[in-house]
């Protein structure tokens, strides 16, 4: 007999009926969509309320399984996801649009399954991947309190085009070490940059919470993607809050170029960005395309 998927409130989540057959060991890929305001980043956590443990809890809620999780990265606290990727064997297999809207039914509203398929055996969200884009957003003006959650807010205008000078050192393989520490210890700091995008998104394509409290007149948001090979931990803050560095003045762009080739962290280096105003972006698979957010975002 095929199961149900279990219900906690039949008023606001329906069952799921059935299965689609009695395979064992069936993968999926998940992507997802959250805001990281309310998490203490993806990687689950004793007694912290995480990303990677609130899915598990709602998989478990609707499957009666508890799967290991495989992530495309592990964001920070406070940072946010559009395209984030997630893989998981359950041991039934399930109709891919009835498990997604059982999982939805359970998940809190910061964070939601926007797309689910089966992925071939062994698929490995993290270690398939060939690319992923992460963006910041910052926004040149005074703090104000609506959107201090998705934008850093700095005050002053910002020079573009000399952060995009800055950004051409960035690209390329290069021993990013001057940016961020291996996920292991003692692992490799030599990552490939593809591609870094500097760019102003005009103030009217803001989201209006945001525009409706700068009484200033339009200056926009500037967005920074850099896509990768692989992300060492912290390094997209290190580069966003070198960039932005670079753009008020405090560091000349080929200084950007000179710090890759130390290898090392400089004592006095520019601060990371704060969390809040990263968002993970999209990530690229060799067979699936691209894993991407539901479109444009703007703080």
């Amino acid at each position: 007999m095929s199961p149900t998927l279990r219900t906690p409130d039949s008023a606001t989540a329906p069952p799921v009926e059935e299965q689609v057959s009695a395979r064992v060991g069936s993968t999926y890929m998940l992507t997802l969509e959250y805001d990281g305001a309310g998490f203490s980043g993806w990687q689950r956590q004793p007694g912290r309320r995480t990303v990677e443990g609130t899915l598990q809890l709602a998989i478990n809620q609707a499957t009666g399984e508890t799967p290991s999780l495989t992530a495309s990265g592990r964001t920070d606290a406070g940072a946010h996801a559009h395209g984030q990727v997630a893989g998981c064997t359950l041991r039934s297999a399930w109709d891919c649009e009835r498990l997604r809207t059982a999982l939805n039914a359970r998940l809190p509203e910061d964070v939601c399954v926007v797309a689910l398929k089966t992925a071939p055996p062994g698929f490995h969200a993290r270690f398939d991947a060939i690319a992923r884009t992460y963006r910041y957003v910052v926004a040149p003006r005074p703090r104000r309190a609506v959107g201090r959650q998705y934008a850093w807010f700095v005050e002053g205008d910002m020079d573009l085009e000399a952060m995009r000078r800055g950004a051409r050192h960035l690209v390329g393989t290069h021993d990013f070490a001057a940016f961020g520490r291996s996920p292991r210890p003692g692992g490799a700091t030599v990552r490939t940059v593809h591609d870094v995008d500097v760019r102003l998104l005009p103030m009217a394509g803001v989201r209006a919470l945001v525009a409706a409290a700068t009484p200033a007149p339009a200056r926009g948001v500037v967005v920074i993607d850099v896509t990768a090979d692989a992300f060492l931990h912290g390094m997209m803050r290190a580069l966003a809050g070198a960039l932005v560095d670079v753009g008020r003045g405090r560091l000349e762009p080929a200084e950007l170029g000179a710090m890759l080739g130390e290898g090392r962290r400089r004592p006095h280096a520019p601060r990371h960005a704060p969390a809040h105003g990263l968002h993970q972006w999209r990530v690229i698979y060799p067979s699936a395309g691209a894993a991407l957010p539901a479109g444009e975002f703007l703080p």
